[in-house]
């Protein structure tokens, strides 16, 4: 893959789970139903209000915005190929792949709570689940072309 059509990619991916995420954010402290609230087994503000919407009392969607603004900054350095704390791109690559696999696990457990515990899916969580998959797919692409 392209090296610079694929860090593109993950910039506008990135930007849209921003906007997710402070979409979630903001719903979560909400006292307004969201407009994702269709019904019973498609909500969004049944998991984001959820016990499972936080972890020591921090929202998960606040995590996810500060992960997804870091991995558009140092993708926007590589993009530039400028060096971050002399970080060069394929150490910019590693790290993205990284966080990626960490936040995937945790997503994973959390379409388990979506699934088996809440009996509710959250589609702008499901959204953001997938941009998880597609930046990684695309950053592990970036990393075999750098070996």
């Amino acid at each position: 893959m392209n090296e610079k059509r694929g860090l593109i990619i993950i910039l506008i991916s990135s930007i849209i789970a921003i906007i997710t995420s402070a979409y979630l954010l903001y719903s979560h402290y909400s006292d307004t139903s969201s407009f994702c609230d269709i019904s019973k087994e498609i909500s969004c503000d049944i998991v984001n209000r959820s016990i499972y919407s936080e972890i020591f009392g921090i929202p998960i969607s606040l995590l996810s915005l500060i992960t997804f603004l870091f991995i558009t900054t140092i993708a926007a350095f590589a993009l530039k190929n400028k060096k971050l704390f002399n970080l060069n791109n394929k150490n910019i690559f590693d790290i993205i792949f990284w966080l990626m696999i960490i936040i995937l696990i945790s997503a994973l457990y959390l379409v388990y709570i979506e699934l088996f515990v809440l009996y509710s899916i959250c589609p702008l969580c499901v959204l953001l689940d997938i941009i998880i998959i597609i930046i990684l797919l695309i950053i592990f692409k970036l990393r075999r072309s750098k070996k």
